[in-house]
């Protein structure tokens, strides 16, 4: 919980001025979209990352080396912070170590006992965090400079790992064989998880390639609306991480209700909505009411805790690595937002975003039906 806050605050910081810094100094909307989509190419050795995990029963090990890498990267973003490339390619390294811990970090919170309470409390501080940071953007850039404030962020993104050094785990049961050829079953089709995991997968895979698709011309579109003021961008994005923080109360109920697969569902409708919404409101008050609006809490939650409900906690660092590939598969084909965006105008390419969004619904609702078959097998 503590490593999940401090590592908020620096990402709060240094991820959301990274947005408006690129756009400050020229970055087209494809290269804003790049942006995520080449991080999402890291992402893909996830699966491979969480089966090593899974291997050795052990997730510390991978937790510590990978968040305590990613912070390096930040000092070349500290450097080059007037060059688009230099930036971008040093966010991407950044998320390549971030994929070696991520999995890790993730199957341990959700081998809690009470994994709904865990990753409620874990998602309200990590909100919180982020709400801060995002917040001291603009007092941040005005005080320090790009430079200043990027080394602030490698010094709070150093630290992050250095909670987790605390943090005690109890090793499970080394698997047989080598580690390669346990690993080699990353890379299968074929998965160690319950029927529907398949149709999940897809489901994420879509709602993600939706939601990256128009994050980035979202966000853009209201600092253009705001008159690239950082300060009042900063101050609403920290709002709309703390509304996302008090939401996860009603989160939490709607899990517990729904599952982890249901609050996903909902969730992933609610954004293909709202996405049509950004595309054609242009009143910057109405727009900021839409921003805050916390469906982010519900959809993330359910994103974490849907694979937990199709493994045991003995193959779940595998399946979280699964679907961090799904994940950032969506994500990296979402630049294609950026390309038309570029092509036909951002309104178009924002609307144009909630098809894949409401085509994930199919495979989710399948996803969900074949869950509610095998408990009743059981």
């Amino acid at each position: 919980m503590a490593s999940n806050a401090i590592s908020s605050v620096g990402w709060g910081l240094c991820w959301t001025y990274l947005n408006f810094r690129l756009y400050d100094i020229g970055a087209t909307y494809l290269q804003l979209c790049l942006m995520d989509s080449l991080a999402a190419i890291t992402y893909l050795s996830s699966r491979f990352w969480g089966a090593l995990s899974d291997y050795y029963g052990r997730r510390k090990p991978f937790i510590l080396s990978g968040f305590t890498a990613s912070a390096f990267p930040v000092i070349v973003m500290a450097v080059m912070n007037d060059k688009v490339w230099p930036l971008l390619l040093s966010y991407l390294a950044a998320c390549f170590f971030w994929a070696v811990a991520y999995p890790a970090y993730m199957a341990a919170l959700t081998s809690d006992p009470e994994r709904e309470k865990a990753t409620t409390a874990f998602s309200l501080i990590g909100g919180i965090g982020f709400a801060i940071g995002s917040s001291a953007m603009g007092p941040a850039e005005a005080l320090l400079g790009p430079s200043g404030l990027f080394l602030l962020c490698f010094c709070v993104l150093l630290a992050f790992p250095a909670f987790l050094v605390l943090y005690s785990e109890e090793p499970l049961p080394r698997k047989p064989g080598s580690p390669l050829a346990y690993a080699r079953g990353a890379f299968s089709i074929r998965f160690r998880a319950g029927t529907g995991f398949g149709s999940l997968l897809v489901g994420i895979f879509l709602a993600w390639f939706g939601l990256q698709w128009a994050s980035p011309l979202a966000r853009m579109r209201l600092y253009d609306l705001l008159g690239r003021s950082k300060l009042i961008m900063g101050l609403l994005w920290g709002m709309s991480s703390m509304a996302s923080a008090v939401a996860l109360v009603l989160a939490r109920e709607a899990i517990r209700r729904f599952g982890g697969l249901g609050t996903l569902t909902a969730s992933t409708a609610c954004y293909a909505v709202l996405m049509l919404c950004f595309a054609l409101v242009g009143n910057p008050v109405a727009y900021a009411i839409l921003w805050l609006m916390p469906v982010w809490s519900f959809f993330n939650l359910g994103y974490v805790l849907s694979p937990a409900e199709f493994t045991t906690e003995d193959v779940r660092g595998e399946a979280m690595g699964s679907c961090e590939v799904a994940k950032n598969l969506g994500v990296l084909l979402g630049l294609s937002g950026g390309f038309l965006a570029d092509l036909l105008g951002r309104e178009a390419s924002l609307a144009i975003s909630a098809i894949p969004l409401a085509v994930a619904l199919l495979p989710l609702a399948i996803s969900k039906t074949r869950l509610r078959g095998k408990r009743k097998r059981f």
